[in-house]
């Protein structure tokens, strides 16, 4: 049997792999390519074994489990023979094509590219700005004291006898020519940098939340003092007073002096600085505008409330348990536990990761799943772990029953190809466990059999998906004859956390996971509707890859068909990733606006909206204030895994300044392991993070696992204690 990424490597499958196969009842086949010849390659379901799948399906939005004549009907997907209009060829389209032959039309979305390349420019200053002020504070010090060292030797220089008037005046001259050439485009140019780059330090969130107002607020002084007495210095030349000629001395053009644009840059950035400043407690947004980004209120610098830590209900004995089982380490991030100590943002925690971690590719076998909702097809990319041993060269895949089996969500746009999904596979795998990564419907290159491509509030996939490991390992301990004592743990990362969390609450007491953990999710998705930031910087460049590798390369013609012509080019031209979900998800698939998307997106979204986000409107809600709405509804330990400097998921899509109320809603079931540090799928570790990859957050996620597996292990040995105990009673008469 060959990986599912693509080696030409054999590998031995061991019996206990071809048993859990057997009783997934899964084709290893996409269904849309069998036929009879593939016989021996897949493990069919019979009817039974799908209907019982499907059953109690959680679908959103409602569309989805709408009339399909309703649907064809509002889109036109109906042929002159009144038949469904076949799914369009998946691929890319030309610049031409997607602009209907347009050049004027591609003009204008080339207009849009600027967008990402400057919010990778401002991010890139955000990024390094922490070594990039000292190092040009040096500078400025340094070049600051030359002129005032060269200055007092010239003063000097004029007491001196009439002997040593002559030398001296000649080195004096020079010392001055020095000084005069020094004060050059370099001078201006680093000084210019070290004030933006202290005014980010001194104005940032991240920063401020990491070191403090006056630690900024310093260096910016220091900066601007700096770069004003350069400015003052070039004052001293008589020719740099005044307007230079150009070379050619007949004409009458002036042109300004590099002084005269040095100070207005100056300007510009101290104003720009004092603006900001005072934007940081935020403002009010316009009500009367028609977009609804215009309409949320500016929280301004938006430093977290809330205190970092595990939180968790008391009141539950198995989530206490799992508390008292947890690790410390799962939810303590610092340098004194190994946080990388020079990397001291939260821009920093997560890019650096991405840019310089990299993983061995993993080996998978795929199988497909069939949600019965809408028919549609998909895989899952499972990897089992090895039995430790070599046979000539080869190793032999294994399913232990006794160690947990991970579901895994990625995250948007992502697979099981994604380096992080790659890291957690490889750690559990040498552990013994077998992992599960869901491919998202169309990523991957995975076949589309109808016109419901992936958006973030159906949860459906996610619960077939979870069904359908449920039954296998549940018959396959049935086939053994002993209950089914391993765990089935839900893992989401980003995208994927934020619908593992959604299913999770709409679930309920249906939830087919023994247990979930969130990793850089969000409970309410609203609150980042205004989150700015990350709007500004990281936003922009997600959009872009998103809507070229995704929208644009492979399901064009998708959108091309549902939307308008006008919907169509504003996708085209979107600068954020909330944008690209008005103008493409929110339209594509029938949901009234952005708040109603979010809303039904996020676990926490049928409640009132906290921090003031939008008022007393609130879009499905039917919660009152104090009522926690669905996510009470949880059943099974959720942990939720977030770091507070998150730049792109807002430490306020916890849903909720009051954290301890949050997890004794409900039955208690909810864990909150909110570190301070560690950005967005993020918590590099040591000098070299390349050395340890995503290994904290892959441990924190074992750890959570092996928690409850202990948990839920000790929980039902005391029952079966108890219930021997009262037989016990019973028999002595008692």
């Amino acid at each position: 049997m060959t990986a599912s990424n693509t080696d030409d490597v054999v590998i031995q499958v061991d019996a206990s792999v071809q048993a859990f196969l057997e009783h997934l009842g899964l084709p290893l086949v996409h269904p849309l390519n069998y036929t009879t010849d593939d016989d021996d390659q897949v493990f069919t379901s019979n009817e039974e074994h799908l209907s019982s799948v499907g059953e109690g399906v959680f679908e959103l939005p409602p569309i989805a489990a709408a009339s399909s004549a309703n649907v064809v009907k509002k889109y036109h997907l109906l042929t002159d023979n009144n038949e469904l209009l076949p799914t369009p060829f998946v691929g890319p389209m030309t610049p031409m094509e997607l602009h209907d032959n347009s050049l004027y039309e591609l003009a204008l979305t080339l207009t849009k590219v600027g967008a990402p390349l400057i919010a990778m420019g401002e991010l890139w200053l955000r990024l390094f700005a922490f070594y990039i002020c000292p190092l040009c504070l040096l500078w400025m010090i340094y070049r600051d004291s030359k002129r005032m060292f060269c200055g007092n030797q010239k003063k000097t220089s004029t007491t001196d006898t009439k002997a040593n008037k002559s030398k001296n005046a000649t080195a004096t001259k020079s010392a001055a020519n020095d000084v005069d050439n020094s004060c050059n485009n370099k001078d201006m140019f680093i000084s210019i940098v070290g004030m933006a780059s202290s005014a980010v330090l001194f104005t940032d969130s991240l920063y401020v939340y990491e070191f403090g107002r006056l630690f900024g607020f310093s260096l910016w002084c220091v900066a601007t003092v700096m770069a004003i007495r350069l400015a003052l210095s070039l004052r001293t030349n008589a020719s740099d007073n005044v307007m230079t000629r150009t070379k050619n001395k007949n004409s009458s053009i002036r042109m300004p002096n590099k002084n005269v644009m040095f100070q207005s840059a100056i300007l510009v950035c101290i104003s720009t600085t004092v603006v900001v400043y005072l934007q940081s407690k935020g403002h009010v947004g316009n009500p009367h505008s028609n977009a609804i980004l215009h309409q949320m209120p500016h929280p301004g610098i938006d430093l977290p409330t809330i205190e970092p830590g595990l939180y968790y209900s008391k009141s539950n004995p198995l989530v206490s348990s799992i508390a008292s089982n947890l690790k410390e380490s799962a939810y303590t991030y610092d340098v004194q536990h190994g946080a990388t100590p020079y990397l001291v943002s939260g821009d920093q925690r997560t890019g650096i990761p991405f840019i310089v971690n990299s993983v061995e590719d993993q080996q998978y076998m795929r199988v497909y799943v069939t949600n019965p909702s809408d028919s549609e097809h998909l895989a899952l990319d499972i990897a089992f772990p090895f039995d430790g041993f070599n046979y000539g060269g080869k190793r032999k895949l294994i399913h232990d029953s006794a160690n947990p089996v991970y579901l895994v969500l990625h995250g948007l746009n992502g697979g099981s190809h994604e380096e992080y999904v790659k890291d957690l596979v490889q750690r559990r795998r040498a552990e013994g466990s077998t992992v599960v990564v869901m491919i998202a419907r169309g990523m991957m290159d995975t076949t589309m059999s109808g016109w419901n491509v992936f958006h973030g509030a159906r949860t459906g996939d996610a619960d077939i998906a979870a069904r359908a490991l449920k039954k296998g390992l549940t018959s396959l301990a049935e086939s053994q004859s002993r209950p089914r004592r391993q765990v089935l743990v839900g893992v989401g990362y980003s995208m994927g956390a934020i619908v593992l969390s959604n299913y999770v609450a709409r679930s309920g007491e249906h939830c087919s996971l023994d247990a979930a953990i969130a990793v850089s999710g969000g409970l309410d998705m609203r609150q980042n509707l205004n989150f700015h930031r990350s709007m500004r910087l990281w936003q922009p460049i997600l959009t872009f890859n998103l809507r070229d590798d995704m929208l644009i390369a492979k399901y064009a013609r998708f959108y091309k068909q549902k939307l308008t012509r006008g919907q169509f080019l504003r996708m085209l031209r979107t600068t954020s990733v909330s944008a690209l979900d008005v103008e493409a998800i929110v339209t594509y698939n029938s949901f009234n606006d952005l708040v109603h998307y979010y809303s039904e997106m996020s676990a926490m979204g049928d409640r009132i909206a906290e921090f003031g986000l939008l008022d007393k409107y609130s879009n499905s809600s039917e919660c009152v204030a104090d009522e926690w709405g669905r996510i009470a509804n949880t059943s099974i330990p959720f942990a939720v895994l977030q770091a507070l400097d998150d730049p792109l998921v807002g430490w306020r899509t916890i849903g909720t300044d009051k954290p301890q109320e949050l997890v004794d809603s409900g039955n208690g079931n909810i864990m909150l392991l909110l570190t301070k540090a560690g950005g967005h799928v993020g918590w590099p570790l040591g000098l070299n993070p390349a050395a340890n990859s995503w290994k904290w957050m892959s441990d924190s996620v074992r750890d959570f696992a092996l928690a409850v597996d202990e948990s839920i292990r000790r929980h039902r040995f005391c029952q079966q204690l108890r219930v021997q105990g009262l037989n016990a009673l019973y028999m002595a008469g008692l």
